[in-house]
């Protein structure tokens, strides 16, 4: 089988699917913006932290950087349709929480809150942000973590849970109801 060469634009995508998740951030006390993610992964178990890779021009990263501090929320396909909605406008124009339905939960450590219909929700204060190209990364701390009841055990329990992968060009798949030990 040969090989074939990847346009520079689609390289990163080689890389996918990837875990998508929405990013919460404070507009104001009253007001929190969603932003659909697949740009995210840990970086650090001790203390666990995780990294998002947002774009200058996104109104999230705005936020982010004015209240230093975010809530990643995992959500499964079941909200699929809401999901790639709040990656497709900007919360500059649109109340994409009004929009989406979605219900907010009061965080513990945090003011910004995290999704009821998400399977886990990570409060994250945010510890550095590197420039990165045409991104910049921001690095979380983790400062608390919530998961629904039956679906982790030290890891997901991939049969219970249909978790969202961004393919690419607007396509998502989920994961096997079973996993695999080489």
């Amino acid at each position: 089988m040969s090989f074939i060469s990847v346009p520079p634009r689609y390289t990163i995508r080689l890389l996918h699917p990837k875990l998508t998740v929405l990013v919460a951030a404070l507009v104001n006390e009253h007001h929190v913006n969603l932003m659909t993610a697949a740009w995210c992964m840990p970086v650090s178990a001790s203390p666990p932290m995780i990294a998002i890779s947002i774009a200058p021009r996104r109104f999230t990263h705005e936020l982010i950087l004015r209240n230093r501090e975010f809530t990643i929320n995992i959500m499964s396909m079941e909200h699929l349709k809401e999901v790639h909605y709040c990656g497709t406008v900007s919360g500059r124009a649109e109340d994409k929480l009004s929009r989406t339905g979605f219900t907010l939960e009061k965080s513990s450590k945090i003011r910004t809150p995290y999704l009821r219909e998400a399977v886990a929700a990570l409060e994250c204060v945010l510890a550095n942000s590197v420039r990165a190209g045409d991104h910049t990364l921001f690095l979380g701390e983790v400062v608390e973590a919530h998961v629904r009841r039956g679906i982790f055990d030290r890891k997901y329990l991939i049969d219970r849970v249909d978790l969202i992968l961004y393919v690419g060009e607007g396509e998502y798949t989920t994961t096997l109801k079973s996993t695999k030990k080489p």
